[in-house]
């Protein structure tokens, strides 16, 4: 017999057989807008197509999940998870623990450190980063970037240590792409900083050769829009003594609010086990996804070689390329690049913008000219990682035809 339930959706009635919505429902989902488009069909070839395993590649530990009715608290299937992460991208001092985002994992690692004071965070990153630090209940100062790497200036993260009274830095590393920050964070370590990198599109490329140093801690997200794509989720890495402060933080504090280590308290950060399985399906597929998406970036590279007025990456290698991000000389040609782009059915998108030193009650360690500046001109393009021969050329020469055109 088949079952029937309320639509939603029409406000009528729907029967739900084997294989779920009746084909009229399924085809409204189908006319939803994709990730990160405005609107049905407004580009041709949007910024993000989402890469994700489809559903009958994770439907095995869907069903092992609903035989052990066990659908979150970090089950077996996050656990297993976080273990699949650990052996591919981790080392054997560390621990991995996943979250229901990258923000709650950037959120629970800076409860993690036991630090309550300010947080140093780059003017040039995503809002996430600054959210994640109001969410954990401490003070974030905004501190600008270095113009090469886009990353903290070491001479603003010197004063900002000593003048700011900071507990934690966050480091950021600019769309996926780490840099050499090795002896800024020896730097903070040795102030007494604890230090928490956003690396939220870089899973899947080179890290701490050694494992991460005692209280450093690495974040990584696993969102829709992401090289490693799950939904939604995060992934946190850190040293294996703070396995027990992550969870407790990503849980409510439970099982350490009466501890003196602390944290002293927590919130609802876990990955569902639903999430988990989506992880667990996309773990052998990744590897020939990340190797599509850095030779996608390699044609980039090749097809702007000779603009010496452009700054972008020279080595496909260096992330796994949620975009491609370019600085172009001048708002003005970013404008202009927009538009020709638009005209033929190529998104491209202006990310880290505005700085966070010009976002409400944002509080700055000095000027942050540079980030603004960056935020100003910087694009990104389109990089995939399911697209067939034919569309990447399509995608990479029209950009490539725009960009040099609004030049």
């Amino acid at each position: 017999m088949q079952r029937v339930i309320r639509s939603t959706f029409s406000g009528g009635v729907v029967g739900l057989g084997s294989h779920g919505f009746r084909e009229k429902e399924r085809q409204a989902l189908l006319r939803e807008p994709h990730e990160g488009e405005a609107g049905p069909g407004r580009y041709r070839y949007p910024s993000v197509v989402p890469d994700l395993p489809a559903p009958r590649e994770y439907l095995p530990f869907l069903e092992a999940m609903h035989e052990r009715r066990w659908y979150s608290n970090f089950g077996p299937l996050t656990r297993r998870f976080e273990t699949g992460l650990g052996e591919a991208f981790g080392t054997a001092e560390e621990t991995c623990v996943t979250a229901s985002s990258a923000t709650a994992g950037l959120s629970a690692a800076l409860l993690a450190t036991g630090r309550p004071g300010p947080v140093l965070v780059p003017a040039f990153t995503f809002p996430a980063s600054l959210g994640a630090v109001r969410a954990a209940g401490m003070i974030p100062i905004i501190v600008d970037v270095d113009r090469r790497d886009w990353t903290l200036r070491r001479d603003c993260l010197e004063r900002a240590l000593s003048g700011a009274g900071a507990t934690v830095v966050m480091f950021v590393t600019p769309f996926g792409m780490r840099p050499n920050f090795d002896a800024e964070i020896d730097l903070c370590l040795r102030a007494g900083a604890a230090v928490v990198i956003d690396n939220a599109s870089g899973l899947g490329v080179r890290r701490f050769a050694d494992g991460l140093p005692r209280d450093v801690f690495e974040v990584f997200s696993m969102h829709a829009t992401k090289p490693f794509a799950i939904g939604e989720g995060g992934a946190v890495f850190a040293h294996r003594d703070h396995d027990e402060a992550l969870r407790a933080a990503l849980a409510f504090a439970l099982a350490s609010h009466l501890s003196p280590d602390g944290p002293r308290w927590g919130f609802n950060g876990k990955m569902s086990e639903f999430h988990a399985a989506v992880g667990l399906a996309q773990l052998p597929r990744f590897g020939p996804a990340l190797q599509r998406r850095q030779e996608f970036v390699a044609r980039y590279i090749d097809l702007l070689a000779n603009r010496d007025d452009l700054e972008f990456p020279r080595e496909a290698d260096r992330a796994p390329w949620q975009f491609f991000p370019v600085l172009l000389p001048s708002e003005a040609a970013v404008e202009r690049f927009v538009t020709a782009a638009s005209a033929v059915g190529v998104e491209i998108r202006r990310y880290y913008r505005p700085s966070l030193s010009l976002w409400p009650d944002a509080a700055t360690f000095g000027p942050c000219d540079v980030a603004e500046d960056l935020a100003d001109r910087m694009c990104v393009l389109p990089v995939r990682s399911n697209a067939e021969r034919e569309e990447a050329e399509a995608i990479t020469t029209l950009t490539a035809e725009a960009l040099n055109g609004a030049l």
